[in-house]
């Protein structure tokens, strides 16, 4: 009887154990990834906009600030409210050195950031952010380590080939090796020789790199060119792009 109960009782611990595991492995997947949308010039988030992106992305919340509330959003002691900044609209206003500084700081010491389409605007007069990004539209003649640039361009409403040139990488699992995107293009843009890229197109009018992942000190950072919208936002390669950027950037490799 000794033995039996002994027994029962090694079984019973070793089920509360598993079922602790699992339990903990669930509220970890659960987990929402929170991300930072800056809103830049437009302070109202275009929910409708970008709707097609979000709404199937269930692993994720979201909250949109503007250049005035990222000021507060970038100093130490608020970064853990959120996991993932996103770029995604022109932030023209100034704002102040230690603002670059506390953002520049925070993705150094590995807070992951997206630079989405005209998030490569984003402070344009601020060297720095260049470095960040890993690519730079230029809406001034600048320079950027000594060699001259002008003025970037730009087509609205184009068909961009698109060719997976890394489909071992993480974020381009799941997609076609080509398709078309029905977007806006950039060009003669600056771009950092240590960008890795995964998608290229043969656009006449487009910079070729369009899709590529970047670091910045120990912080990860994704940069996707298209993303005007909203035709592109309802193309599923593009969805895929997205989701799986976020996924990388905070380490949830499936």
């Amino acid at each position: 009887m000794i033995l039996i109960y002994t027994h029962m009782k090694n079984i019973g611990l070793f089920i509360m154990l598993v079922l602790l595991v699992l339990t903990g492995c669930k509220e970890k997947e659960s987990t929402p990834i929170r991300l930072a949308f800056i809103s830049g010039m437009n302070p109202i988030f275009n929910e409708t906009l970008y709707a097609p992106l979000l709404e199937d992305f269930r692993e994720v919340t979201w909250q949109a600030y503007t250049t005035e509330e990222s000021i507060e959003l970038f100093k130490p002691d608020n970064r853990d409210q959120y996991d993932v900044i996103i770029f995604h609209d022109i932030c023209l206003e100034e704002i102040p050195a230690s603002a670059h500084q506390h953002l520049a700081q925070a993705i150094h010491e590995g807070k992951p950031v997206m630079i989405h389409h005209d998030g490569l605007l984003t402070y344009n007069e601020w060297p720095e952010f260049a470095r960040i990004a890993g690519m730079k539209y230029f809406m001034s003649e600048q320079e950027v380590e000594g060699v001259p640039y002008g003025v970037s361009t730009y087509k609205h409403k184009q068909d961009i080939p698109i060719r997976v040139v890394d489909d071992q990488h993480f974020i381009t699992q799941g997609m076609d090796k080509e398709f078309v995107l029905h977007d806006e293009i950039y060009g003669h843009m600056w771009r950092s020789p240590d960008i890795h890229v995964l998608w290229k197109t043969t656009h006449p009018d487009s910079d070729s790199d369009v899709l590529y992942t970047h670091t910045y000190g120990k912080g990860k950072v994704v940069g996707i060119v298209m993303g005007h919208g909203p035709d592109v936002f309802q193309d599923k390669n593009y969805k895929t792009a997205f989701r799986r950027s976020v996924l990388w950037l905070v380490g949830k490799h499936e």
